[in-house]
């Protein structure tokens, strides 16, 4: 019964988000897709796909989670034989499927395009470590609109999210062994790439962690 319930649930939220997603898979192609044409074309496919990701980020989380607290629709699915924990479960497996799939399609296209293309091979660790930043900023915002209500930290949360991106970027350039290895044939996993990517991943699913702890031990009206 449980996981026919959470089933349900999941096949709704995905049927409700499938234009979204598509539209930002095709968008996140695209932008992809240009990035080896030109010195300045790789530079705005770039910014493209990052914005991309971040948008699909922000109207999952804010359409399928939050907006449903402010819609009351919340409090009718409870009312129903669903628990707390259940829709909980189903948001956060619905959002999974949802971005995170999108997530990994873009960045190995990325990853690929990048492999086959002129674009030198060095950039991508500073790439890989940049797209695992976005997963670990909608792990956040998504925990945070899981576990609260407060229209203030969803926006304080993208807005942190969204402002940190202009300082992440120059931050990891400017990293010495990024700086070594960008305009190599050959991608270079240093250690400290290496344990920026792994302190990202740590924060965002702690968040998510968390989030999903305290929203599924609330009361199922609540």
């Amino acid at each position: 019964m449980t996981r026919s319930v959470i089933r349900h649930l999941v096949r709704k939220d995905l049927y409700l988000v499938r234009w979204q997603v598509i539209a930002s898979v095709v968008a996140g192609l695209a932008s992809i897709a240009i990035m080896p044409l030109s010195p300045v074309l790789a530079y705005v496919g770039g910014v493209s796909f990052i914005c991309v990701i971040v948008i699909l980020n922000i109207v999952l989380v804010m359409s399928g989670v939050v907006q449903e607290k402010k819609d009351k629709v919340l409090l009718f699915i409870l009312s129903l034989p669903v628990s707390t924990a259940q829709y909980t479960g189903a948001k956060v497996i619905a959002n999974a499927i949802a971005f995170v799939g999108s997530w990994l399609l873009l960045t190995i296209a990325a990853a690929v395009v990048i492999h086959v293309s002129a674009l030198p091979n060095g950039i991508l660790p500073f790439l890989i470590a940049l797209l695992v930043y976005l997963l670990a900023y909608y792990c956040v915002l998504l925990g945070v609109g899981l576990a609260s209500d407060s229209t203030g930290w969803h926006a304080t949360v993208i807005t942190i999210g969204n402002i940190s991106i202009n300082f992440l970027i120059p931050l990891l350039l400017s990293l010495p062994s990024v700086v070594q290895h960008r305009a190599g044939a050959a991608a270079v996993w240093t250690g400290d790439i290496v344990t920026i990517i792994a302190i990202e991943i740590s924060v965002g699913l702690g968040a998510l962690a968390f989030a999903v702890y305290v929203r599924s031990h609330a009361g199922d009206f609540v």
